[in-house]
């Protein structure tokens, strides 16, 4: 075995087959090429078969060295020594090469399968790892929490789909996801996909979302170029209600309980004191209460907006492994219609329809409290029936120990 730098058809075939997250691809390599950041495609091959893949790149620091990253990589099977350390022997010397200060790796590895509350369910039982990384010089960064413009977010919220039915998924939510999602496909929304000429309509949902948040947001440029560059793994789903049938269909609803108030009266002035009847009425007054107030909603905001109303977007990178739901928006005026359940049930639906295992509701903080920052979307993301990915978290390594020395005590004095 050795480590060598491989072609773009030899990174995209093992990366394509094996498990990999979407940094690691054909369509980041050439965006970060165009981009002019200097990247290479390096793994392990056993005479002509690959056992390892990594999209590396290089960044510039101190100005005369660079910072070499992983980009959630390499791909390789953790548990087979000899390509681990064929591999990261082979980094090394690869990086020396190249002026390289240090290393972050950050494997897209599990350690831990958790439920939403923070409780271990599963161990992947890989704690080796630390040990083979400690082995070649590397630290590891420690296990970290909350979410950091720089380093990727430690925690995943995911749902296993490997051999169930829509049927299973869905019966498998929490009553909340299933009757927001028949709400949503009862009152007339509907999906269509934004592309490139039209995606400032999701870059404003996103914008007005992390305003109200208070939460960090890519640049337009990050969502734009990998639209670009991944183009139809790339869907950025926005869900709008049809006015018209919205309204319509409650006015159905409300014809069906003026109909059922009528019968239960009827009823009541046979038998006055019928105590059932009376309580249904009662119930039903309510309702139609309820039902007028958003027949007059409905005929406002068609007036006011038209026939269709955008209510939210969401964007979504797909490879053969995992649907990555990477970030979405919606407008709180309209969060009542529940847009957002729907656009995650399409896409859910998606993944099935294409044989994925994995839908991949993204970061969450690891705070499982009720302090969480973000404790109202893990509780989102929870109610889909998902688990929580721990991953084993960054391993950095010098590849110039004294000038790296320097460069942390720089960083010191910076941050005094």
């Amino acid at each position: 075995m050795q480590f060598t730098e491989l072609s773009l058809s030899e990174f995209n075939d093992f990366t394509t087959e094996n498990f990999s997250h979407f940094t690691q691809t054909k369509e980041n390599y050439q965006l970060k090429v165009d981009s002019g950041i200097e990247t290479y495609l390096v793994g392990v091959k056993d005479q002509e078969t690959v056992k390892a893949a990594c999209l590396v790149t290089l960044t510039p620091v101190m100005k005369i060295f660079k910072y070499a990253y992983t980009n959630r990589g390499p791909v390789l099977d953790y548990s087979d020594e000899a390509v681990f350390k064929t591999f990261f022997d082979g980094l090394t010397n690869f990086l020396k090469t190249k002026k390289v200060l240090y290393v972050r790796v950050d494997p897209y590895e599990v350690i831990n399968k958790r439920n939403h509350e923070g409780e271990i369910i599963e161990s992947m039982n890989n704690d080796y790892i630390f040990d083979n990384f400690k082995a070649l010089g590397y630290d590891h960064d420690g296990f970290r929490n909350g979410f950091d413009p720089i380093v990727q977010v430690r925690w995943h919220s995911v749902l296993d789909l490997e051999g169930k039915s829509e049927k299973q998924v869905f019966d498998d939510m929490d009553n909340l996801r299933r009757r927001n999602i028949k709400k949503a496909e009862k009152n007339g929304l509907h999906i269509k996909y934004l592309d490139l000429d039209n995606i400032d309509i999701f870059r404003k949902f996103m914008k007005d979302t992390s305003e109200m948040k208070e939460f960090f947001d890519r640049d337009d440029s990050f969502y734009i170029e990998r639209k670009k560059y991944f183009k139809d793994q790339v869907l950025i789903p926005m869900v709008y209600v049809d006015l018209e049938d919205y309204n319509a269909a409650t006015q159905k609803d409300k014809e069906k309980l003026e109909k059922n108030i009528e019968k239960a009266q009827r009823a009541l002035d046979k038998d006055p004191n019928n105590e059932k009847q009376a309580n249904k009425i009662k119930n039903l007054s309510e309702q139609l209460t309820n039902i007028d107030a958003k027949l007059k909603e409905g005929q406002a905001l068609l007036s006011t907006h038209g026939k269709d109303l955008p209510l939210s977007s969401a964007y979504f990178i797909v490879t053969p492994h995992e649907v990555t739901y990477l970030s979405g928006g919606t407008d709180n005026d309209f969060r009542h219609f529940a847009g957002s359940y729907l656009i995650q049930w399409t896409m859910i639906k998606y993944a099935l329809e294409q044989g994925i295992d994995q839908y991949n509701f993204y970061g969450i903080s690891g705070d499982f409290t009720e302090n969480a920052e973000d404790y109202g979307v893990i509780q989102f993301k929870k109610g889909f029936n998902a688990v929580v990915n721990e991953y084993i978290g960054d391993f950095i390594k010098p590849i110039n120990g004294p000038a790296y020395k320097a460069y942390q005590a720089l960083n010191k004095l910076r941050n005094k």
